[in-house]
């Protein structure tokens, strides 16, 4: 025989009870609620580096090495920086997924890709203004897209402003995106550290 549960309005109601007492019912603890959020944003702020860097990384050597020109220190330092930042991002991803993590190490790790990629928006800027116009990237994109190209007409000088334009995109990205997760690490430990206090 099939007894419905009071809880779903069909059932007999507990002893000692007129069904006044929800709101001391057990419930999870918003901080847990909240915690879970925080990890959850963070997996798909994390998940977001982990397109952008070999995209940062294939921006920066990939049509260099398509078109002949050399990696140099305008190329070489931003490819290198993209590996480190894959490799920190899947650091601060592996210790966010885990059921017990070291806060301070996770913070940590996010600020150190948030450094990262405040030294390559600084350097960008900086290599557009120091180098010779054909070792930019932009330019070097440039080039390649106009030899890859099947329109005739087209010519490195008319790809080069969306060439800069997308490379200050993707500097610009490489920022915001750890500066959100630096934030959403931050708010994980906080929540971490109330819940084992």
């Amino acid at each position: 025989m099939f007894v419905p549960m009071s809880s779903r309005g069909g059932g007999p109601r507990s002893a000692g009870t007129d069904g006044s007492d929800h709101a001391f019912r057990q419930t999870v603890d918003t901080k847990y609620k909240k915690a879970a959020v925080a990890r959850r944003n963070l997996m798909k702020t994390l998940r977001m580096l982990f397109a952008y860097y070999p995209l940062a990384g294939a921006f920066a050597v990939g049509p260099a090495l398509a078109t002949g020109v050399e990696l140099d220190a305008h190329t070489a330092p931003f490819a290198a920086l993209a590996v480190v930042g894959l490799a920190c991002a899947a650091l601060a991803s592996r210790d966010a997924a885990a059921k017990t993590f070291e806060p301070k190490r996770l913070r940590r790790i996010t600020k150190l890709l948030a450094f990262i990629g405040f030294f390559n928006l600084v350097g960008g800027v900086a290599a557009r203004v120091l180098a010779h116009e054909d070792k930019r990237m932009a330019w070097v994109f440039a080039t390649f897209v106009t030899r890859a190209s099947f329109l005739k007409n087209l010519s490195p000088g008319n790809v080069y402003p969306f060439a800069v334009s997308l490379e200050l995109l993707l500097e610009i990205v490489g920022v915001v995106i750890p500066l959100g997760a630096v934030a959403l690490a931050h708010a994980l430990a906080l929540y971490a550290e109330t819940k084992t206090n």
